[in-house]
């Protein structure tokens, strides 16, 4: 019978360890953001920073699981999702771009393992689609050229 009751103060003792560790680790997320190790939701965000009497954006995305659409944007539009990402399967979102008679098609705006370590920070990933090119950024700040028309 003692052995029991030992046994059970131990399975008590360590879900109480656990509950503590699990509400600090909420309550640090609360505080701070930056010192996150791991993220499980993100947002991709696609701007057309193209010249203001140009033709709109038109751009398509889509997952193994999702289609998110047909989207046209004009001067400074933005379009955005969020998702949560998948630890037992590949999280990989493309997107396909045309500008008047431009076109980049199958461009990866989100592949775990990349943007997972890039984007982690803000839990956002910001592509901007300009004249010559496509760039990203992870804070719509500091931009980086991706991709050549």
């Amino acid at each position: 019978m003692p052995c029991n009751n030992f046994r059970t103060l131990t399975h008590l003792f360590c879900m109480l360890m656990l509950a503590s560790c699990i509400s600090q680790t909420l309550v640090s997320y609360a505080k701070s953001v930056d010192n996150l190790v791991i993220r499980f939701r993100y947002k991709v965000h696609i701007i057309n920073g193209l010249p203001e009497n140009a033709k709109p954006l038109e751009l398509s995305c889509h997952s193994n699981d999702d289609d998110l659409g047909h989207h046209t944007l004009w001067k400074d539009q933005e379009f955005q999702f969020k998702f949560g990402i998948h630890f037992r399967k590949k999280t990989h979102f493309v997107c396909n771009f045309s500008w008047g008679s431009k076109s980049l098609n199958d461009i990866t705006v989100f592949v775990n393992k990349v943007e997972t370590r890039t984007c982690r920070e803000t839990g956002n990933c910001f592509w901007k689609v300009e004249t010559n090119g496509i760039y990203f950024s992870n804070n719509d700040q500091n931009w980086e050229k991706r991709f050549k028309w």
